[in-house]
């Protein structure tokens, strides 16, 4: 089922899955949607990360 929800709803949603350890491979092409908007909207914030292979 397909909806409009606001960026805000969905981090909160991914938040809460990451939290619980749940996937998020579900949502693969809205992580993908919300990555193209904070590459354009908010490109120049920063954010600490620990990448691991």
């Amino acid at each position: 089922m397909k909806k409009q929800i606001t960026v805000a709803e969905l981090a909160d949603e991914l938040k809460f899955r990451l939290n619980k350890n749940k996937s998020v491979d579900c949502c693969k092409q809205e992580l993908i949607n919300l990555a193209n908007i904070a590459s354009t909207k908010i490109g120049d914030e920063m954010v600490e990360v620990n990448w691991k292979d």
